[in-house]
């Protein structure tokens, strides 16, 4: 009779092949193994690894059944990385599903357990989730914002993770530009009025407006 590490590791490597169905069997017999060997973590784990393959056939409400009930698992028993793991695999079930809203306050929750831990990586990956919803509803601004903040907890950064890194510097250099040419436009209007008024000004250090001293 196998163990459940051993029908773990089949039921990994079927999933990873893309047999979704074959693999929810052998996850199956993982997670009644590993409850044979009282091991209720592993086989919450595997009940997860069961919601992701329905999660992959497109089953999505039978996909968060079968994670609450590991999610309720790691909530009473830890540990806290697997309930936060858990739930942002549950978070993209409900994107899948249409409900963004439960979704984005599963990524938020999950994150601020990662951050909490001290979970880096996992957490910029959370936000880096998070900030693609935002993007797909049209939020470009929060998204922008997210994926800088995201980015900032991943140690190696994948081809398009560097590409947004790269435009996150644009932007930022575009607003910085801007905004300096939206404060050089009021300083100039601002002396242009003082003029009219027959107020002689000059530039003083960074910015400062003074009048000049009249000639003796």
């Amino acid at each position: 009779m196998s163990t459940g590490s051993e029908l773990q590791i089949k039921g990994t490597r079927i999933f990873e092949k893309g047999n979704y169905q074959e693999a929810i069997g052998i996850f199956t017999e993982a997670m009644e193994a590993y409850r044979s060997e009282n091991n209720g973590q592993m086989a919450a784990e595997m009940q997860v690894n069961i919601g992701m393959c329905k999660r992959e056939l497109e089953q999505y409400e039978d996909a968060i059944k079968e994670m609450q009930v590991s999610l309720a698992y790691f909530d009473e028993h830890g540990p806290q990385v697997r309930k936060a793991q858990t739930m942002g695999n549950m978070a993209l079930a409900y994107a899948k599903l249409g409900d963004t809203e439960q979704a984005q306050t599963m990524y938020r929750e999950a994150g601020a357990i990662f951050r909490e831990l001290n979970e880096d990586e996992q957490y910029g990956e959370t936000v880096l989730a998070l900030a693609d919803m935002y993007f797909r509803a049209g939020d470009m601004m929060l998204a922008a914002a997210t994926y800088e903040v995201g980015l900032d907890y991943i140690k190696n950064l994948n081809q398009r993770q560097k590409m947004m890194r790269q435009l996150g510097m644009l932007r930022a250099r575009l607003t910085g530009e801007k905004k300096a040419q939206e404060n050089a436009s009021t300083e100039a209007t601002t002396d242009s009025r003082r003029r009219r008024r027959g107020i002689n000004t000059r530039r003083i250090g960074q910015g400062k407006i003074g009048e000049e001293k009249s000639d003796e």
